[in-house]
C-alpha cells in the first residue's frame, strides 16, 4: 500500500510539473493529493466527492458519478449543496447512476415540479374554476397587516417527490450505504449549516432552497435557505467526513463579461455573483481533484436538457480516465465495495398499513377536516407513490403552503404523522386576474380581477368570498361558502352582486346601440360536490336590472327597469388534466334558468344552456379536441340584451363579440393543439399552436333552426402559458363575416359563448 501511494504522488507530480496547461484548459485540475499513511488506517485511501449547486446544470453530477462507477472509482463519503445534494443524497441512498440517469430524463417531470400548479386532478372543483381565473400571486392579511409569501414557488410538488423517493426516511445520514450530508444556509446567524441527520427529503429541499423562488425551510429552530449562498462546493464537509481524497465536481455558472454600458440590473447579479464565486474558488483550491464538465450554453433552468447535461458529465471523467484510474479498484474490490454498500441500503419503497394516522402544525385548519380526508388510508396497504397522491390531496386545502409526512412506531404499531404547515400570510388571501382582448378594430376590452378569501371559517371550514371587477365591466360579488359536513359534500350558498356592464347591440350585423346595463342580484343556492371533478346546485335568485342606452335609440333595443325572480338549476363536470393545455379529459356544464312573474317580478322566460368539450392525445406531441355549445330560450322572449351571442376568438372568428346575436344558438368546434418543440427555444414556458374549424349559427325563432343556416369557417392561434396568463393570439374566419385578427390575454378560451344567467 505505502509504495502504492509513493509511485501515484511521483506520477502525479510529474503530470502537474511537466503538463501545466493541462490545469488551465481542461475540465480536471489536479490540486495535491495528500494520502500519506499518517492520514488513514484502512486498507486504503478514502474518496470523497462534493457535489455543487447550479440548478440544472447540477444534473452533470449524475454523469460524473456514472462514470465513476465505470472506472471502479469508490465513493466513500459524498456532500452536496443545492442540486448537488439531492443528486448526492439520493445517490448515498443506495440508488445507482443508472437509475438517477432514468429518473432525471423519463420519469421525473422538472417543469412540474418547479411549479407552483398542484396537480390538477387533485384540486378540488371550485379550485380548478378559480385556476382559470387568477394569477399564481397571492397577498394575504393578518393581525401582523399585509404580507406575500417568502418565496414565488412553495417547492411543495418538489417535496412530495423527494418524499416519494426516500420513502420517508428518518436517519442518520452517516448509516446510509454511503454517508452523506447536505449543506444549507443558516440565515439569521448567516453562517452554513450542516444537514447530516432527520427527515432526509426535508434536508434535500433545504439545502436547494434558493431565496426569492423557493421558500425557506425550518429544521431544528433554524431558518435555512439554499447552501450555496456561503458553501456552494462542500469540499471541507467531505474533508471533515473523514475523506483522504476530495473530487470537487464544479458546475457553477461563470461570469459573464460585462460591458461598461450594463444595466444596473445586470451589475448588481454580476455583484451578488462575484461575491458567492469568491467562496467557490477557495473551496476549490482545497480539493485534490476538480472536474469541470463543459456545460457552456446551458443555464441553471435547463431541465429539459437532462440527457445533454448528464453526457457532458460522464464525458469530463471519461476524457480523463487515463489519469483517475490511479484511484480505481480491481474488478473484485470494487465488487465488494458495492456488495458491502448494498448491505447498508434502506428498505425503500416499503408497504405499510397505518393503525393510526395524527397531523400536527396547523393551527386554522380544523383537525376533523383533514382527518376525514384521509380515514379511509386506515389499515390499507400504502406504498410511497400513493402517499404522494395523498400529500397532493391534502394540499388542495388552501390554507396549506406544505405538508409531509413520517412513518411511526406506537405500542408495536405503525401510523403517519402529517406534518402540515398553514401559510405565514393568512388567513386572509387576495388573488388577482387580468383579462384583455382585442380584434385591432376599435375596441380593447380590458378587465381587473381582486378577490379576497377568508378561509377556515368555523367547524366546517366556510370560506367568505369578496371579487372586485373593474375594467370594461364593474362589478361586487360576494358569497358565503358553507360546508354542511366535515366531508364537504353538501354546501349552502347565500351569494349577492351588483354591477354595471356594456354589451354592444346588433342588428342584421348592424351594429345599432350600446347597451349601459346595472343590475343587483341576491340568490342562495343549495348544492353537492361529486367527489372533485363535478357540482350540483340549485337555488332562487331575485335581481333588479336597469336597461338604458349607451349609444343608438333603435325601438328594437329594450329599455327600462325590470326585476326578476326564479330559480335555477345546474351541473359542471371537469376532469381536464391541464387549466390550458389539456391533453385528456372532458367538461360539460348545463345550466338552467327559469324567471317567472308569478313569483315576483316583470320578466316570464326560461334560459338553457349546454356545453360540451373532450380532449384525447394523439400522441406526445398533439392533441385533438372538440366542442359543442347549445343555447336556447324555449318558446319564451328574452330581452335583447340577454339573448346569446357567439362571434369572436371564442365563438364565430370571423365575427366581433355581440355581432351575432339571437334567441337559440349552436357552435360546434373541432381542432388540434401541436407542440412543436422549436417554440420553447424562443418563447418561455409552454407555447402550443392550434387550429380549429368552427360551424355554428343563431336564430330567433326555433321553427327556423336548420343545420343547413350553419356558417363555417376555422381559426389558426398561438396559445402561451405566461405568468400573467394565457396569451391567444391569431386569426380566424367565418363564411359571412371577415378576416379577423385577435390577441386574448388571460382569457378563458375554447369556453363557446358565456353564460350568466
Amino acid at each position: 500500500m505505502k509504495n502504492y501511494r509513493q509511485w501515484t504522488r511521483i506520477f502525479l507530480c510529474y503530470f502537474w510539473l511537466f503538463i501545466p496547461a493541462f490545469s488551465l484548459a481542461n475540465e480536471i485540475i489536479i490540486n495535491r493529493l495528500d494520502i500519506s499513511p499518517e492520514t488513514t488506517s484502512s486498507k486504503r485511501a478514502k474518496i470523497g466527492v462534493a457535489l455543487s449547486g447550479g440548478g440544472a446544470r447540477g444534473l452533470a453530477h449524475v454523469g460524473v458519478l456514472q462514470a465513476l462507477e465505470e472506472l471502479r472509482i469508490p465513493v466513500d463519503y459524498i456532500a452536496g449543496t443545492s442540486m448537488g445534494s439531492i443528486v448526492g443524497g439520493l445517490y448515498a441512498i443506495g440508488l445507482t447512476a443508472e437509475e438517477l440517469t432514468d429518473l432525471a430524463a423519463e420519469q421525473i417531470q422538472w417543469t412540474t415540479l418547479l411549479d407552483n400548479q398542484i396537480e390538477r386532478s387533485s384540486l378540488a372543483y371550485r379550485e380548478k374554476q378559480n385556476q382559470q381565473r387568477f394569477l399564481e400571486l397571492e397577498l394575504g392579511y393578518s393581525q401582523n397587516g399585509f404580507s406575500v409569501p417568502s418565496g414565488f414557488i412553495n417547492a411543495q410538488e418538489l417535496l412530495a417527490e423527494l418524499i416519494m423517493l426516500t420513502d420517508g426516511i428518518h436517519i442518520d445520514f452517516k448509516q446510509l450505504p454511503i454517508p452523506f450530508a447536505a449543506v444549507a444556509t443558516d440565515l439569521n446567524a448567516a453562517k452554513p449549516y450542516l444537514l447530516e441527520q432527520g427527515d432526509l427529503a426535508m434536508a434535500l429541499r433545504a439545502s436547494m432552497a434558493v431565496p426569492f423562488a423557493f421558500s425557506p425551510v425550518e429544521i431544528d429552530g433554524k431558518l435555512l435557505v439554499d447552501g450555496g449562498i456561503l458553501n456552494n462546493i462542500p469540499v471541507d464537509v467531505v474533508r471533515d467526513m473523514g475523506a483522504n481524497i476530495v473530487i470537487a465536481i464544479n458546475i457553477e455558472t461563470p461570469l459573464s463579461q460585462l460591458a461598461a454600458n450594463s444595466s444596473f440590473i445586470s451589475v448588481t447579479e454580476q455583484t451578488i455573483y462575484a461575491a458567492l464565486l469568491r467562496n467557490s474558488q477557495e473551496a476549490l483550491q482545497k480539493a485534490d481533484v476538480v472536474v469541470m464538465p463543459n456545460l457552456e450554453g446551458f443555464t441553471s433552468t435547463d431541465f429539459v436538457k437532462a440527457k445533454a447535461l448528464m453526457a457532458a458529465g460522464y464525458q469530463a471523467i471519461m476524457d480523463k480516465a487515463a489519469l483517475l484510474q490511479l484511484l480505481s479498484l480491481s474488478p473484485a474490490d470494487y465488487a465488494a465495495h458495492l456488495a458491502q454498500r448494498q448491505q447498508k441500503k434502506p428498505d425503500l419503497h416499503q408497504v405499510i398499513k397505518p393503525s393510526f394516522i395524527e397531523f400536527t402544525g396547523q393551527q386554522r385548519t380544523p383537525n376533523d377536516v383533514l382527518e376525514k380526508q384521509v380515514n379511509h388510508l386506515l389499515d390499507k396497504p400504502l406504498d410511497s407513490s400513493e402517499l404522494k397522491t395523498v400529500l397532493n390531496r391534502l394540499m388542495t386545502f388552501k390554507d396549506l403552503t406544505q405538508v409531509s409526512y413520517r412513518v411511526v412506531q406506537r405500542n408495536g404499531e405503525s401510523g403517519l404523522i402529517f406534518d402540515v404547515q398553514e401559510k405565514s400570510w393568512g388567513p386572509n388571501y387576495f388573488r388577482f386576474g387580468l383579462n384583455a382582448a382585442t380584434t385591432f378594430d376599435d375596441k380593447i376590452e380590458f378587465t381587473a380581477l381582486l378577490r379576497h378569501e377568508r378561509l377556515n371559517i368555523g367547524d366546517f371550514s366556510g370560506e367568505w368570498i369578496n371579487e372586485f371587477t373593474i375594467g370594461g365591466d364593474y362589478q361586487y360579488y360576494t358569497e358565503y361558502y358553507q360546508p354542511l359536513m366535515i366531508n364537504q359534500r353538501f354546501f349552502l350558498k347565500p351569494y349577492g352582486k351588483i354591477g354595471r356592464y356594456f354589451k354592444d347591440g346588433y342588428e342584421a350585423h348592424q351594429l345599432i346601440g350600446e347597451y349601459d346595463l346595472r343590475r343587483w342580484q341576491l340568490g342562495v343556492d343549495i348544492g353537492m360536490n361529486i367527489d372533485n371533478v363535478a357540482q350540483v346546485l340549485t337555488g332562487l335568485r331575485y335581481q333588479d336590472l336597469t336597461a338604458r342606452l349607451r349609444v343608438g335609440n333603435s325601438p328594437d333595443l329594450h329599455v327600462g327597469n325590470t326585476q326578476q325572480a326564479g330559480w335555477h338549476l345546474r351541473f359542471d363536470y371537469d376532469d381536464l388534466d391541464h387549466r390550458v393545455f389539456a391533453k385528456e379529459g372532458s367538461q360539460l356544464h348545463f345550466h338552467a334558468v327559469a324567471y317567472d312573474d308569478a313569483i315576483a317580478g316583470d320578466l316570464d322566460y326560461h334560459k338553457l344552456v349546454f356545453y360540451g368539450r373532450h380532449h384525447w392525445p394523439i400522441n406526445e406531441r398533439r392533441v385533438l379536441f372538440s366542442e359543442i355549445t347549445l343555447g336556447t330560450f324555449l318558446k319564451s322572449d328574452p330581452p335583447f340584451y340577454d339573448r346569446f351571442s357567439i362571434g369572436g376568438s371564442d365563438g364565430l372568428a370571423g365575427f366581433s363579440t355581440h355581432e351575432i346575436s339571437g334567441q337559440h344558438a349552436m357552435l360546434l368546434r373541432f381542432g388540434g393543439i401541436l407542440n412543436p418543440p422549436f417554440l420553447s427555444e424562443y418563447l418561455p414556458g409552454e407555447v402550443r399552436l392550434l387550429s380549429l374549424i368552427h360551424a355554428g349559427n343563431v336564430w330567433d325563432n326555433y321553427k327556423e333552426i336548420s343545420l343547413n343556416d350553419l356558417r363555417y369557417g376555422g381559426s389558426i392561434a398561438l396559445l402561451w402559458d405566461t405568468r400573467l396568463g394565457a396569451v391567444f393570439a391569431g386569426m380566424g374566419y367565418t363564411k359571412g363575416g371577415d378576416i379577423r385578427f385577435f390577441l386574448n390575454l388571460g382569457n378563458l378560451y375554447l369556453r363557446g359563448f358565456e353564460f350568466d344567467g
